[in-house]
């Protein structure tokens, strides 16, 4: 039974995981999205949780003597694996950040005077504070934002010798979006969860949409400020023409504006010229609240359901169980 309430516990999250990817579906504001998709990436913590209480249930004989020893086996290897896997994660994530970190140390160089003083222009224009702009000697179009503590923009040479003034604010714009909405530190959390619970499939879902929507709702807010849809357009328009003439260096990853793996520029593109945004900067913070209210009573009470379901088969004593806890 100890086996069985381990399996059970994924089961439940992946079923509700799935019930919130639904939900989605009748969500159109970003922050809601983004609120629901890091839920579900979360939601997993919880069978961790159910494991240990698990390995506490194997050594703590309060009930349930008589069970197979292979289920005694299963039931403390299946939560310590995940376990040890969690932690890999997690130190996967620290390296991550130590790497990019170096990555910026070894390539960076003082910025031009102009660059510093459009992107505090634009900061100003977003009431946000003004991060560090770094340039970078590479002759291919690049920017990116990094850094948890203290943001920092990476600009490319290419990039100020192939975009006009306009398009190059549209892009510092873009970025600038990301710090304000602190999607560096969103996508690293989202990713350790991702590798933690690699064999979930509603985890590799809920990350893809993040990271896809996350470069969609900055094109909005771009396009909000700006007030120039064709500006990020364009800009975007001249990277997409260097990686088909350049595809090898797509496959390398060296193109990487704005555009990671699985954001297809050209529909971006299409999207900008369209004007089709979704301008959504003013949504209720108590839509938000019921949602993450919502959300939480379901986590309680599909967990909550399954731990009385699987005990009560043990033939466990559950104030017994509580006891042991407390």
């Amino acid at each position: 039974m100890h086996t069985a309430l381990g399996f059970s516990s994924i089961l439940l999250v992946l079923l509700g995981s799935a019930l919130l990817l639904g939900l989605l579906r009748s969500l159109s504001g970003w922050p809601q999205r983004r609120l629901v998709q890091s839920f579900i990436l979360a939601m997993p913590l919880i069978t961790l949780g159910v494991g240990i209480s698990g390995i506490h249930h194997v050594i703590g004989p309060f009930c349930c003597t008589g069970t197979p020893l292979w289920d005694l086996v299963f039931g403390v290897i299946l939560p310590l694996g995940r376990t040890v896997i969690a932690l890999g994660a997690l130190g996967m994530g620290g390296l991550r950040l130590i790497l990019m970190a170096q990555v910026v140390l070894r390539c960076r160089m003082p910025a031009p005077l102009s660059l510093h003083t459009c992107t505090e222009k634009l900061a100003k224009r977003l009431n946000g504070a003004s991060p560090r702009v770094w340039l970078c000697a590479y002759d291919r179009p690049l920017a990116f934002t990094c850094g948890i503590f203290h943001p920092t923009i990476l600009v490319s040479t290419w990039m100020l010798s192939h975009l006009d003034q306009q398009e190059l604010e549209a892009v510092l714009t873009h970025e600038l979006e990301h710090v304000a909405r602190h999607d560096y530190l969103i996508i690293f959390l989202a990713t350790i969860l991702r590798d933690a619970f690699f064999y979930l499939p509603t985890s590799h879902m809920a990350y893809r949409q993040l990271q896809h929507e996350k470069e969609l709702v900055c094109d909005d807010l771009t396009v909000r400020v700006t007030q120039r849809p064709l500006a990020l357009a364009s800009a975007l328009a001249k990277v997409w023409l260097h990686i088909a003439e350049t595809p090898h260096l797509a496959r390398l990853g060296a193109a990487q504006l704005l555009a990671e793996k699985g954001h297809p520029l050209n529909a971006r593109i299409e999207r900008l010229l369209a004007q089709q945004t979704t301008l959504d900067a003013q949504y209720s913070r108590t839509v938000t609240l019921s949602i993450s209210a919502l959300i939480l009573l379901i986590l309680l009470v599909v967990q909550g359901v399954n731990l009385l379901i699987v005990f009560s088969l043990m033939g466990c004593n559950h104030l017994a169980f509580l006891g042991t806890l407390f």
